[in-house]
């Protein structure tokens, strides 16, 4: 009986053993779909769709795959995000976002965050978005828009999106600039916005209106960067003695359960690109004055977490 009871959990343990050995030998052997879609909740045309679709570029030739870039935008990218979330975790989807993310969360947009994705990397970081107004106004720094807006209460509008990086700036800026905030969607739509005379003051990324601003369409008088934009000679909202700043990192997020050996490879693939392809950091920075960036894994993760309690700070 002893005999036979000792064979049975030598049986059930052989099992066991082989069950775990097949389960990590189909995890390891999972293959890229021969399609990929990154899904990027902001509308084309904007510094984010740039980023998305220039490393898709990258990523198709480094794997094989085809990367696809789809803009799914709609309540402050949470369209998009949930779309992601919600996906087949086979490989086949793939989200690009940005710190608007954790505001999605900060200002009930959402109800969800990372621990809902197999986080990959931070994949680049955006300089700041800058504080673009009319010429008209001849503001020469974020002093005179503060003057002229106490001196005119909400008559000035600001662009922004609501639940994304420039609502949280702007509400940040009318504790003490009385401006008139107004939803005018995502990045291109605002920039039409202000060029349409619809607004007045928006948060764009500088390579987005560089061209308006050497033509004398737009001025630029500050951005949201911790940061000054030395190349452009912008002064930082922090450094003009303004309290109106939130970093900017865009990342990599899969469908929670993605087979880990794809969200690996990936990642490493993104992170070969980013710090050894020099075609590819030239493109971002004559784009965007980007820098270079990739954290991969957790050390991404913190940087967000330090985002997120910034964002504790802010009523919304």
């Amino acid at each position: 009986m002893k005999k036979t009871f000792a064979i049975l959990m030598v049986a059930i343990l052989a099992m066991s053993f082989a069950f775990a050995s097949g389960a990590n030998e189909s995890d390891a052997e999972a293959k890229w779909p021969k399609n990929v879609e990154i899904v990027v909740p902001a509308g084309a045309g904007g510094d984010t769709d740039f980023n998305a679709r220039l490393l898709a570029q990258y990523l198709q030739k480094e794997i094989g795959s085809n990367f696809v870039v789809s803009n799914v935008s709609g309540n402050g990218g949470a369209t998009g995000t949930r779309q992601v979330k919600n996906a087949t975790p086979n490989g086949s989807s793939i989200l690009f976002y940005h710190s608007a993310f954790v505001v999605n969360k900060a200002s009930g947009t959402v109800d969800y965050g990372f621990d809902s994705y197999d986080f990959s990397c931070i994949a680049a970081m955006n300089r700041g978005n800058v504080i673009v107004t009319k010429p008209e106004y001849n503001f020469k720094n974020m002093a005179d828009l503060k003057a002229y807006t106490q001196a005119h209460p909400n008559k000035l509008k600001i662009a922004i999106q609501t639940g994304a990086t420039t609502y949280a700036v702007a509400m940040q800026l009318i504790n003490g600039f009385l401006l008139n905030p107004v939803d005018a969607g995502s990045a291109s739509a605002r920039l039409a916005a202000i060029l349409g005379g619809h607004v007045d003051v928006i948060l764009a990324a500088y390579g987005t209106v560089k061209d308006y601003v050497s033509e004398g369409s737009l001025s630029v008088i500050g951005s949201d960067s911790p940061y000054d934009l030395e190349e452009a000679g912008i002064i930082s909202n922090k450094n003009q003695g303004v309290n109106a700043t939130l970093p900017f990192y865009y990342f990599f997020a899969f469908p929670k359960g993605t087979p880990a050996n794809l969200v690996a490879e990936f990642t490493e693939t993104v992170g070969k690109i980013i710090n050894t392809n020099e075609e590819y950091q030239q493109k971002i920075y004559e784009a965007y004055y980007q820098k270079p960036t990739f954290i991969p894994g957790e050390e991404g993760l913190k940087l967000y977490a330090e985002v997120e309690e910034m964002l504790k700070g802010i009523e919304f």
